[in-house]
C-alpha cells in the first residue's frame, strides 16, 4: 500500500512540475497578441502629402546672342591674322550698337585642317580658323539690332540666341514662395475634407527652374534676314520673356 502511495506522490509532483515550467514560458496567448499589434507610440503619424506645380513668366531683361567668326584660306599664319582683324571690325560694329566689349564673351580661337580626297589619297587643301563669341545686349530691340548687324556679314555665322533674366534668384524665390502657399492651402483643404486639422509641416522640397523662350537662329552665310537699320530691326528673332516654374512638394502631419 506504501509503495502505491509513493508512485502516486511521485506522478502528482511531476504533473505540478510540469504545470509549473509551462507557464513560466514566454509565448503565452497575450504575448503573441501584443506582437500581431504595435504597441502604443509605435504606430506611423497620421499624415498629409501633396504637391504643387506654380509658374509665372517674366519681361525678359537680359539678352544673348552666340554667334562665329569663321575664315577659310590656304595660309594659316595670314588667316589668324585676318581673324584679328575681322574681330576687331565686328566688335566696333557693336560699339555703334551701345553694346560694350565687356559685353562680348570670347572663346578660344580654333583651327582645323581641310583635305580633299581623290583616288584614295588625301591632299592638303587649306585651314579653316573660327572664333565663337557671345554678345550681350540689356534690351530686346538692342539684341534685335545685333542680329541684323551680324547677319549681313559674310563670314559671321549666328548660333543661337537666347532670354534671360539678370535677377533670376529674386523671381524663382517669388515663385517658390507662391508654390509654398499653395501646397499649404491644398494640405488644410484635404485635412479639413476628413474632419481633421492640419499639424506642423515634416518635411518638404523641390525644384525651380526657369527657360527663357529660346529661338535657334542659325542663318545661312550671307542672307540679311533684318533690316539693318536698328530701329526697324525685326524683334520677332528674340524672345521677350523668360518663364520661371517651381514643384514644391509638402508632407505634414493629419490631427483630427
Amino acid at each position: 500500500m506504501s509503495n502505491k502511495l509513493f508512485v502516486l506522490v511521485v506522478i502528482l509532483l511531476f504533473f505540478v512540475a510540469f504545470i509549473v515550467v509551462s507557464l513560466d514560458r514566454d509565448d503565452t496567448p497575450g504575448d503573441k497578441i501584443s506582437q500581431m499589434f504595435p504597441r502604443a507610440g509605435a504606430s506611423a503619424t497620421p499624415s498629409v502629402e501633396v504637391q504643387v506645380s506654380e509658374s509665372q513668366k517674366f519681361e525678359a531683361n537680359e539678352f544673348v546672342t552666340v554667334a562665329m567668326l569663321e575664315l577659310h584660306g590656304k595660309d594659316k599664319e595670314l588667316l589668324f591674322r585676318q581673324l584679328a582683324s575681322r574681330r576687331a571690325s565686328v566688335f566696333e560694329q557693336m560699339k555703334g550698337l551701345d553694346v560694350q566689349e565687356g559685353d562680348i564673351e570670347q572663346n578660344t580661337v580654333e583651327m582645323r585642317k581641310e583635305w580633299a580626297y581623290e583616288k584614295g589619297e588625301r591632299s592638303l587643301t587649306g585651314y579653316v580658323v573660327s572664333q565663337s563669341f557671345a554678345i550681350r545686349a540689356s534690351s530686346r530691340a538692342a539684341s534685335a539690332s545685333v542680329i541684323a548687324s551680324l547677319s549681313a556679314e559674310l563670314d559671321v555665322e549666328i548660333l543661337h540666341t537666347s532670354a534671360s533674366l539678370k535677377n533670376k534668384a529674386e523671381f524663382e524665390k517669388e515663385i517658390i514662395h507662391a508654390a509654398g502657399k499653395k501646397a499649404l492651402e491644398k494640405a488644410a483643404n484635404y485635412a479639413e475634407s476628413v474632419g481633421g486639422k492640419l499639424g506642423m509641416v515634416l518635411s518638404v522640397g523641390g525644384d525651380s527652374y526657369g527657360s527663357g523662350i529660346v529661338r535657334s537662329a542659325r542663318l545661312s552665310k550671307g542672307v540679311a534676314a533684318y533690316s539693318l537699320d536698328g530701329a526697324h530691326a525685326d524683334l520677332s528673332a528674340v524672345a521677350d520673356s523668360v518663364e520661371i516654374s517651381a514643384t514644391v512638394h509638402l508632407v505634414a502631419e493629419l490631427l483630427q
